[in-house]
């Protein structure tokens, strides 16, 4: 029975010293002959920013479906998903034999509108110097019929000529004009097909990654179908909600912290682009776009944590380097008030640049070794640098 009560009295402290706040120095035994140099630092609370972490998703920014232009048979598909292209490499080849004959046709339709040219070009000088013949003759009897050198008769035909060559003019003019725009349209119908024909190769718009292959060989393209998915590398963007509690905090032009776990917890910096200026009914919360560097490894579809600001708290950060880790417990090295090193169980909060929030186990005005030695144990005189 005694027995029974020693273990009951036994439990009995035990729960009550884990029930606490304040996390018990260890018991290991000291050796104050023992003594060594290092870093010391104060515990202190202070106000730090508090942050709120908004769930995000890395997108692209710029994305594109390259579609076909004309009809015909894909002959060739030179791409596939994953791979990256510039600007101007070919995506797709289209069968060109028909849009190769109405290049053709085209281009021998532009020939004979130009040779048409030429020939009433030569038309219109000849019309022109019996128009200029004609003129002078009719002057010239003009003057006699005033004299009556002439007759009536005479007059009467040298001025039927002249209004013939004046007509025969016009009608050279108005020839040349319509040959000039038979070469105007046939240059216009040759531009079409040559475009028609280039379009039979498509290419790529500008250097992206290749997300999606849509045809294959021996497909049928058409005017709109789409053929390739591409999207830009290197500009991607971190599309996040924000509720409605803290949507005050952010403006467009903002630069947040965007921290990418897959990419062992990089942190770029990221502008806000734009907000949406209503909130969603259902929950309550906006939609945020921000701008994100050229980084290494950013990947579409990749998730991200976005940090921001909501204000200030109170709070312990201590260095990283002064936590040491005993499989799943933490704990630093607190120096006494007779300079004495004891190791402490912590509870660790978030780790962030360096520093770890510390939620229970020190107290603000305590020393800890800021940067313990593998080789520092508990229970040894401390001399601080």
């Amino acid at each position: 029975m005694k027995q029974i009560m020693k273990m009951a009295a036994l439990w009995a402290v035990i729960l009550s010293a884990g029930c606490g706040e304040d996390i018990l120095p260890g018991n290991t035994s000291s050796d104050p002959k023992a003594t060594v140099k290092t870093a010391v630092s104060v515990v202190e609370m202070a106000a730090h920013p508090q942050f709120y972490e908004a769930a995000a998703t890395i997108s692209s920014r710029t994305k594109a479906t390259v579609s076909a232009q004309v009809m015909g048979e894909i002959r060739k598909v030179r791409v596939q998903e994953g791979d990256k292209v510039a600007a101007g490499d070919v995506l797709v080849e289209i069968d060109d034999s028909r849009l190769s004959a109405g290049l053709r046709q085209a281009e021998a339709a532009l020939a004979e509108a130009v040779q048409s040219v030429r020939g009433a070009e030569a038309a219109l000088t000849a019309a022109q110097a019996s128009a200029d013949f004609a003129k002078k003759t009719y002057l010239r009897y003009e003057t006699l019929f005033k004299s009556e050198s002439v007759s009536l008769q005479e007059f009467d035909e040298v001025k039927s000529r002249y209004d013939q060559a004046i007509g025969a003019l016009s009608q050279a003019k108005s020839m040349q004009s319509a040959a000039e725009n038979r070469v105007s349209q046939a240059k216009a119908a040759l531009s079409q097909a040559k475009t028609a024909f280039n379009d039979t190769t498509v290419t790529a718009p500008y250097e992206a990654r290749v997300t999606g292959r849509l045809v294959d060989e021996g497909d049928l393209a058409a005017p709109g179908v789409p053929l390739i998915q591409l999207e830009t590398t290197g500009d991607g963007e971190a599309h996040t909600v924000l509720p409605e509690s803290h949507i005050r905090h952010v403006r467009v032009g903002d630069k947040l912290s965007v921290v990418i776990p897959s990419l062992q917890d990089v942190v770029v910096a990221g502008i806000i682009q734009s907000i949406n200026s209503a909130a969603d009914p259902a929950t309550r919360s906006f939609q945020v776009k921000l701008s994100l560097p050229d980084t290494a490894g950013i990947q579409a579809g990749m998730f991200a944590r976005v940090r921001v600001p909501v204000g200030e708290t109170q709070m312990i950060l201590i260095p990283e380097t002064a936590v040491t880790h005993h499989g799943q417990l933490s704990g630093v090295y607190i120096v006494d008030a007779d300079d004495i090193i004891r190791f402490r169980l912590i509870r660790p909060g978030r780790s962030g640049d360096g520093q770890v929030e510390v939620l229970a186990g020190l107290k603000s005005g305590e020393r800890y070794v800021a940067d313990p030695e593998p080789s520092l144990v508990d229970g040894v005189k401390v001399e601080a640098l």
